[in-house]
């Protein structure tokens, strides 16, 4: 063989090797370029569900606020209304005592006017 001939196998077989390490390299340097810009682009997204749920749980807390307002308001009506139960039970007791009937006269009613 003649050497031109061999040393132009040698570069050629060094061209490939040396063409093959740096796109191995290139292969390498663009797969974390991906994986850097695939885990931003997810980071974002999450960061962006998070807001959403951030703002759905603080809507979620001011309906709560408002239902409880509006339990405890109920309640206290209720209560209201139980003292007020108690204290007709024990008006119309007394009446029972005092006049031994559970008939209470007609001119002795006195319905309230919001009724």
């Amino acid at each position: 063989m003649p050497q031109e001939f061999e040393t132009a196998v040698y570069a050629a077989v060094a061209g490939l090797t040396v063409g093959g390490i740096i796109k191995l390299i290139n292969k390498f340097i663009d797969s974390d370029k991906t994986e850097l810009s695939t885990h931003i682009l997810l980071r974002k997204e999450l960061r962006e569900e998070l807001d959403a749920v951030k703002a759905e749980l603080h809507d979620i807390k001011i309906e709560l606020d408002e239902w409880k307002h509006k339990y405890f308001r109920q309640m206290q009506l209720t209560n209201e209304l139980k003292l007020e139960i108690i204290t007709l039970t024990d008006d119309f007791t007394e009446h029972k005592k005092r006049t031994g009937s559970f008939l209470i006269p007609e001119e002795e009613v006195d319905l309230p006017l919001d009724i």
